[in-house]
């Protein structure tokens, strides 16, 4: 008989009389619940506290190759105690920023829109030229080696103006409460906060990701697999909106050719898609389990985006609040997904998962696509030791304001 070996964990507040207070769901605690169980960073290693952006580079990621991909093994736990802030830092070339030509990617009528890179997106093929100026920062990366703890003390820790790299083979990543923020949010093409590519074993958990000019979480072409990103906090409002309404679009991008990601606890709001855009290039296949997120404020194409036949979403638990589509459906680009709502029965799993799947909720939201592909179950049925056992919809919106993104470890 299968027995889930994964479950979450509560946090139970009380009131100064004794009385209990709604339980808090807390997927992390200190160590990872689904893909990544079993993902320990640099252990118990003796934390490492850098001063400067250099140093921290160096603590990250002390040796690579003729190619540049980082080659550093060594276990080690870098710890923040403030934020690290990139932006105007001098890069190899002698110069901190760029003017070239561009254009108005997204033209909204309030001139709140998003700058576009000539070359480098397709949206300036069509659209009259302008000159911009960004900071090259935000194009680079901090790369990540195997066997790394990056943490923030405090709620004030962060990374700002750069995004971080795990890939080229980097296994066992930790990254932990910290702001990665301000990388060229005005600029579509300006940068990622946090990319995954051909990496194995990723714990990204209590982070909160802020004024992005593209993606905030993204997977290449190579396998992000064993990944698990927890109790984050995705904040979309922006000054410079694709949708012409002070949202983020660009959140979770997931491309890989062998992705298993777990994403649990955590708090999208103000955005308006991709959370997550699953599949759609190079063959991608995706396994997702979105389970007990809360979807708050998400307009235009909304929500979660299965984008091909070979991307398996499996949502549980998750409160939708004021989201124009939870599951947004494209004729064009149909995927797979099985998402419960109401009191839907969930019978369905119990063959394949040796569970009953868990239902989500709406408030204020759209119900339009209600997906129960079985092909979804069949994908897991060989995973299912990394499912996360879901706690009841009703509880995941108190829980996830109380306990998602940095400052709550």
């Amino acid at each position: 008989m299968f027995v889930f070996l994964q479950t979450i964990r509560y946090l139970f507040l009380f009131t100064s009389l004794g009385t209990l207070l709604t339980p808090v769901i807390c997927f992390s605690a200190e160590i990872p619940v689904g893909f990544a169980s079993g993902v320990t960073g640099g252990g118990s290693a003796p934390a490492v506290h850098p001063r400067t952006v250099d140093e921290l580079r160096t603590a990250l990621c002390a040796t690579t190759d003729s190619h540049g991909a980082c080659t550093d093994t060594a276990p080690r736990v870098i710890s923040l105690d403030r934020a690290f802030d990139f932006r105007g830092t001098v890069l190899s070339d002698g110069s901190p920023d760029v003017t070239e030509t561009g254009c108005m990617a997204n033209v909204c009528t309030n001139g709140s829109g998003q700058w576009g890179i000539d070359g480098v997106t397709h949206f300036c093929q069509s659209r009259p030229k302008t000159t911009i100026t960004y900071d090259k920062a935000g194009l680079q990366h901090l790369k990540i080696g195997s066997n790394k703890t990056l943490v923030g003390q405090g709620s004030k820790a962060g990374i700002k103006g750069i995004g971080l790299f795990v890939g080229d083979g980097a296994k066992n990543v930790i990254i932990r409460n910290l702001t990665i923020s301000d990388i060229n949010p005005r600029v579509v093409w300006g940068g990622d906060a946090l990319t995954l590519d051909n990496t194995d074993g990723v714990w990204i958990d209590h982070d909160t990701f802020a004024r992005i000019g593209r993606q905030m979480i993204v997977t290449g072409f190579g396998s992000a697999s064993h990944v698990t990103i927890s109790d984050n906090e995705f904040d979309g409002r922006t000054q410079y909106s694709a949708t012409c309404d002070g949202h983020h679009y660009f959140v979770w991008l997931f491309l890989g050719k062998d992705d298993t990601l777990t994403l649990a606890g955590n708090y999208i709001h103000h955005t308006s898609g991709r959370a997550p855009h699953s599949g759609g290039m190079n063959g991608a296949q995706v396994r997702a389990q979105l389970v007990n997120n809360l979807f708050s404020h998400l307009t235009y194409q909304g929500a979660i985006m299965s984008r091909t036949d070979t991307s398996y979403l499996l949502v549980e638990g998750n409160y939708f609040e004021d989201v124009t589509h939870p599951l947004f459906n494209d004729s064009k680009q149909p995927g797979n997904a099985f998402a419960l709502f109401g009191s839907t029965a969930g019978d369905a799993c119990q063959s394949t998962l040796g569970r009953k799947c868990v239902g989500n909720d709406v408030s204020s939201s759209g119900s339009d696509f209600t997906p129960q592909d079985q092909a979804v179950l069949d994908a897991f049925r060989l995973y299912r030791r990394y499912l996360v056992h879901p706690a009841a919809p009703s509880l995941t919106r108190v829980s996830v304001l109380n306990n998602a993104g940095v400052g709550h470890i």
